[in-house]
């Protein structure tokens, strides 16, 4: 009996090594991680000019992960970037938006923007178990994303003040032009990735409405188009108004080169494109600072197009999304097309 006891026990053990040896393996890869705040207030206390104690939680987790910061009554927002940017853009194509931010920032553009580290840098790197992460300290942007008409206005006339003063942005510092492949041919491969056979079957008619698209963009008057620094995101959702209408427009990590009229167009496809009246305020706010051409306007349909193929070749680049883009996203998804 107890020789067989034995071997029991020999058997159990070895099998619980064999399990710790598994557990060891640095094979196994990591998506996206999510760093504890503990960890992020100790990277604050230690790389910013702080002095007093440091309190920390998140505040959201999404294609970034955000830390709300707490300073001796100030606030402060911590951007933990996805490995993503690491790998498909360089530090200096990071460094153009904070570097831009700073300049909006000081030519009194209504806009969160990044304070400076110790070293004098404006973003910082840290490792975690998928890869490197940039980091970056914004200022607080006081208030909420309710928008009326009135707040729809004045963010119209913010957005046009921005593009205004980005003409005087002068840097060395590459990013993105959304061009063609960016809006359209790139996102579109999203789409056939994801589908597979099933494009054929399904989804075929995205090849016609994407040549249809690419040649209504290619056919524009763009010599009457403003190009230049955009926000690339502006959807009505990327801005906080206080209770006296003071706005302050943030998350710009999609801001890029490109035709001032997509700003626009974002706004459309987004939050106005339900509700007329903000549509309309957020127009002749903008206008109100910057006139568009006739075929500036005329280009905005064209746009939403464009935004809702980019917007789903995003979503379809986050492998933890992908799970939740049913019948339902599709249908409410491929609607924006022909919202008649």
């Amino acid at each position: 009996m107890k020789k067989i006891l034995a071997i029991l026990l020999a058997v159990r053990l070895t099998a619980s090594s064999l399990f710790c040896l598994e557990l060891e393996r640095p094979e196994i890869s990591i998506l996206k991680s999510l760093v504890d705040p503990l960890a992020i207030t100790q990277i604050v206390q230690t790389n910013y000019p702080f002095n007093e104690p440091v309190h920390c939680t998140i505040l959201s987790i999404g294609i970034n992960d955000m830390y709300l910061i707490e300073v001796g009554g100030e606030k402060y927002v911590f951007r933990l970037s996805r490995v993503e940017k690491c790998l498909t853009m360089t530090e200096e194509e990071f460094q153009f938006e904070l570097e831009w931010l700073e300049f909006l920032n000081q030519h009194q553009v209504p806009v969160a923007y990044p304070i400076h580290r110790l070293d004098h840098q404006l973003c910082g790197l840290i490792q975690t178990p998928e890869g490197p992460r940039y980091t970056v300290l914004f200022s607080y942007a006081k208030g909420t994303t309710d928008l009326n008409v009135e707040q729809a206005f004045i963010l119209g006339k913010a957005l046009a003040q921005l593009h205004l003063v980005s003409d005087d942005f002068e840097t060395e510092l590459d990013r993105v032009h959304l061009d063609l492949n960016q809006l359209i041919d790139s996102p579109l491969q999203q789409i056939k990735d994801f589908f597979g056979d099933s494009y054929e079957k399904k989804y075929a008619f995205l090849d016609e409405l994407a040549n249809e698209l690419r040649k209504q963009i290619e056919a524009l008057d763009v010599r009457q188009f403003s190009y230049g620094i955009i926000a690339g995101d502006l959807h009505g959702g990327n801005q906080h108004f206080t209770e006296k209408n003071r706005v302050t427009m943030f998350d710009f990590e999609f801001c890029a080169y490109g035709y001032r009229i997509y700003d626009i167009a974002t706004f459309r496809w987004s939050r106005g494109a339900d509700k007329e009246e903000l549509w309309h305020a957020f127009l002749d706010g903008y206008q109100s600072i910057r006139s568009l051409s006739d075929s500036e306007i005329q280009a905005i349909d064209v746009f939403v197009k464009a935004r809702n193929f980019w917007w789903m070749g995003l979503l379809l680049s986050l492998p933890e999304h992908r799970c939740a883009l049913g019948d339902k996203f599709w249908k409410r998804a491929l609607a924006r097309f022909d919202p008649n």
